[in-house]
């Protein structure tokens, strides 16, 4: 019995071939940089954001909160001037406006109530929902001022209204939503 000794095969590279991918590679490389650097979130001071997905989760999360927060005061606004209203104007305009501004209060309850929350977000989640709930109620409140223009319930209007800004100002204290 003989055994044949047969090595492995041997595969050959030329030397200019290693090269011309050693050049790709690198050419790779150089234009995944340049399209990371452009595409990357940044934060506030421009250093990118490490997107992994907790950290994606809880920095959507931020920003859509810091979002809201924007949509409060508007809301706030809209609720002032209805509250303000010297029963100026038709009856027909200031219970459109008032009817208006409960809608996006509606509106912008259902979206804080509706969104996804980080396990680590939920007790600023708690404390967003509780505000847009009190400016819901201001909304409301300031609807009834227009259905029943009693002193009585302007003043029961205004004084929700003082309490959801309170609540706000809490809010937009939260380390969560300071700026880092």
């Amino acid at each position: 019995m003989t055994v044949n000794n047969q090595s492995d095969p041997e595969i050959h590279i030329s030397e200019e071939k290693l090269q011309k991918l050693g050049w790709i590679l690198l050419s790779l490389a150089v234009i995944f940089t340049i399209i990371g650097a452009l595409v990357s979130p940044l934060d506030e001071q421009g250093k990118p954001v490490l997107l992994l997905p907790e950290v994606k989760a809880v920095e959507d999360y931020r920003r859509s909160a810091q979002t809201w927060i924007s949509e409060l005061t508007v809301l706030d606004g809209e609720i002032a001037n209805v509250i303000a209203a010297e029963q100026q104007g038709d009856l027909f305009s200031q219970s459109r406006s008032a009817q208006q501004t409960l809608q996006h209060a509606v509106e912008l309850t259902q979206k804080v109530d509706r969104t996804r929350v980080p396990p680590i977000g939920m007790g600023l989640h708690e404390q967003i929902l509780s505000t847009t709930l009190s400016y819901l109620e201001a909304a409301r409140s300031a609807l009834q001022w227009i259905s029943a223009p009693e002193q009585k319930n302007q003043d029961q209007a205004s004084y929700i209204l003082k309490d959801a800004r309170q609540l706000k100002s809490e809010l937009e204290k939260n380390k969560w939503l300071i700026s880092r």
